[in-house]
């Protein structure tokens, strides 16, 4: 996925305005994101990013289905549009609150795959406010995971998955 964060004076705000509508009316919009205000143009995922998500989504969904949770890829969390997030997969219980019809106020568990000059970390601070309770970051190039959870405001690593029992040391990850 390619970033481009987005951040206009005043007078540019109508152009700003007509940017983000076109982009909405042909669907371009579907993984861009606010940050507390700023806008990120977010393009749709590389195909190595994309076969991760893919391959995850293997991995998980049966422990997903056992522990009587659901999962989407990506998923919304937030509050519409201004302060949200995509991440590339969501874990969520089924009557988790919503801020409106496209997200979610919450998720058990949401999964991160870095794109090329993402932060690893950079989204915790916004998952802990919005009460994530798990996090697993994947770091694409690096060939590395990392699970984190939450205990009040920190995230702490963690070897085994609370939500979903799963060892992050025994997925058996096929690299693309």
């Amino acid at each position: 996925m390619i970033v481009t964060v987005v951040q206009a004076s005043t007078d540019q705000l109508p152009v700003l305005a007509d940017v983000l509508a076109d982009r909405r009316r042909n669907g371009l919009d579907t993984f861009d994101e606010w940050w507390e205000g700023v806008y990120r143009i977010v393009t749709g995922p590389s195909p190595e990013h994309g076969e991760m998500i893919a391959e995850l989504h293997l991995l998980l969904s049966d422990l997903v289905k056992e522990a009587g949770l659901r999962l989407a890829m990506p998923v919304n969390i937030g509050r519409d549009k201004w302060d949200a997030k995509v991440p590339d997969i969501g874990v969520y219980q089924r009557d988790t609150p919503r801020t409106s019809p496209a997200f979610l106020a919450t998720a058990v568990l949401v999964v991160e795959i870095l794109s090329p000059g993402e932060a690893a970390g950079e989204k915790l601070p916004f998952y802990a406010a919005w009460g994530v309770e798990e996090y697993l970051e994947v770091d694409l190039w690096g060939r590395n995971v990392r699970l984190l959870v939450r205990h009040g405001d920190r995230w702490e690593p963690a070897d085994v998955s609370p939500a979903l029992g799963f060892a992050v040391g025994d997925m058996a990850i096929v690299w693309p």
